[in-house]
């Protein structure tokens, strides 16, 4: 049997690989990718060399192909997802602008409609007068699900 496994090397390693190619397409992590990989470097390899330098070059190529995808992810990553400054979510509301959907005076609650959705919004502590409806105005701070905001400046 071991005598069949080192005369056919190739195929341990080629069945390896479409393993670790099955198994990665369920779970969709990339590191099994990587050792399909590898098992595809060592079988390449594996007519010409003995089991150690197969073994090698299994390692290398899992390693080289884990830099790869960890570099060209991280990359991705980094600039998509959590680009410094970004805000997202209701965060991203600050600064926005909207119209007043009724109207907001100091001490109480009206409602501020921007793209679409309407916010719960209280006066801003520096703004100079109440707001009414149909205002611009702009949001300069957020509490929870209640926006704040003052008159919008030209």
């Amino acid at each position: 049997m071991m005598e069949w496994i080192a005369e056919n090397a190739w195929i341990v390693w080629a069945v390896a690989a479409v393993l670790c190619l099955i198994m990665e397409l369920m779970s969709g992590g990339l590191v099994l990718l990587c050792f399909a990989v590898g098992a595809a470097g060592a079988a390449i390899v594996s007519p010409f060399a003995g089991i150690a330098v197969q073994l090698v070059v299994f390692v290398i190529a899992t390693l080289a192909s884990i830099a790869v995808v960890k570099k060209f992810f991280a990359h991705r990553h980094d600039n998509e997802d959590n680009a410094a400054g970004r805000v997202s979510n209701a965060d991203a509301l600050i600064g926005r602008r909207g119209k007043a959907d009724s109207d907001i005076r100091r001490g109480d609650y009206g409602w501020v409609a921007i793209d679409g959705d309407v916010w719960k919004s209280r006066l801003d502590d520096d703004a100079a007068a109440d707001i009414p409806k149909g205002t611009t105005v702009e949001v300069t701070a957020r509490d929870s699900i209640i926006l704040t905001v003052r008159e919008a400046r030209l």
